[in-house]
């Protein structure tokens, strides 16, 4: 497993780009802006990429999938649960297509030989959602370097969080 870290947009939101080495299959997880830059390192490394993952639907964290998935015919995934910050608003001008697959706690997403492992942990937004793969793990905003991510947005919840 390659895993290359994109800090994207004026928050510098990671983006992570993760591959299977043999195929060269990846998902890109959390494509939250410039997805010039994200499409430019995929070309570049001649990456085939598969899915869009989605740990929350913050603007921060989609602002480049609708462009990433146009381009590159890859699926979306994402927690049903985030619908209604994609409704409010809070998603940009982010649009969940009509193919999109939802997941739930516990559920697997497979791309290339890479497995990433679904763990709902709401606190930051009703649906977030960190994935395991490989012993790697992916926290959204579930996680920052210096504790838990923040609850004082729309749809976050303090108890929850912990």
């Amino acid at each position: 497993m390659l895993i290359k870290t994109l800090p994207v947009g004026q928050l510098e939101t990671n983006c992570y780009v993760v591959t299977d080495e043999d195929s060269l299959d990846c998902a890109v997880i959390d494509p939250g802006d410039e997805s010039g830059t994200i499409l430019d390192s995929l070309e570049d490394n001649k990456l085939h990429c598969r899915a869009v993952l989605l740990t929350h639907a913050h603007f921060d964290h989609v602002g480049a999938a609708n462009a990433l998935l146009e381009a590159t015919g890859a699926q979306l995934y994402m927690c049903e649960k985030e619908l209604e910050l994609v409704k409010g608003g809070a998603s940009g001008r982010f649009t969940v297509p009509e193919d999109v697959k939802y997941y739930r706690d516990g559920d697997t997403v497979e791309v290339g030989g890479l497995r990433f492992e679904v763990m709902e942990t709401p606190g930051h937004t009703p649906g977030s959602v960190c994935f395991l793969a490989d012993g790697v793990i992916f926290s959204g905003d579930t996680l920052f370097m210096d504790g838990e991510g923040r609850t004082d947005f729309p749809g976050g919840d303090a108890a929850a969080m912990r």
